[in-house]
């Protein structure tokens, strides 16, 4: 491939593993942007994101030292169609404008942009490959279960709310696509981010 920058997304179902394959791929010297980080960004305090929220839904959303409240935003407010739509209307275009702005910071090399969302919201158009973590739905449930700490029943439910495993793994029809099975012990998922490091380096 006769450039010096490859934009690649990498994304994967809640508690697949994202966070550590992003970081062992840091750890490579690959600059990483995450989209969960910059949505945090995009609602600090004094933002133009928090300043719109608030008017939009009050300031019953923040915490009393003027912080977004997001357990309420999430369990209060993002479970009814016509608020969620109105949040994402806010912010999802600042958080695409960070994001943009980043990947221009970066004008060599293999850039990794971590899009939880890559698939839902049809973000795969701006990347020149994409990354899918995988693993079994068990192990996820199991993950999620133990990170939140919640029951099964409610972890379920945050996974029927994404992508199913089955839609993500279809990206490879519309961009060139590298999948990271997360099932195993961490050492063998260092193996397989070390080898898929060498691929997309030697891809520039």
């Amino acid at each position: 491939m006769s450039t010096s920058n490859l934009k690649v997304a990498l994304t994967g179902g809640i508690a697949s593993g994202k966070s550590q394959v992003s970081s062992l791929l840091e750890a490579h010297g690959n600059p990483v942007v995450d989209l969960d980080v910059l949505a945090r960004e995009v609602v600090k305090p004094g933002t133009d994101g928090l300043i719109e929220l608030v008017a939009a839904f009050s300031d019953e959303i923040l915490n009393e030292d003027g912080t977004l409240n997001r357990a309420y935003l999430r369990d209060k407010l993002y479970k009814k169609g016509r608020n969620r739509a109105l949040i994402e209307q806010i912010l999802h275009p600042k958080i695409l404008g960070k994001m943009q702005m980043a990947m221009e910071e970066h004008k060599n090399g293999v850039i990794i942009v971590v899009v939880p969302l890559l698939v839902e919201k049809n973000l795969w158009q701006t990347f020149d490959r994409a990354i899918v973590v995988d693993c079994e739905v068990e192990n996820q449930l199991k993950r999620l279960q133990k990170r939140e700490n919640i029951e099964k029943s409610k972890a379920e439910a945050m996974l029927l709310a994404q992508s199913s495993r089955k839609q993500r793994l279809k990206l490879g029809e519309s961009l060139p696509t590298d999948i990271i099975e997360n099932n195993s012990k961490i050492i063998d998922l260092d193996e397989k981010v070390a080898t898929l490091h060498h691929k997309l380096t030697a891809l520039l």
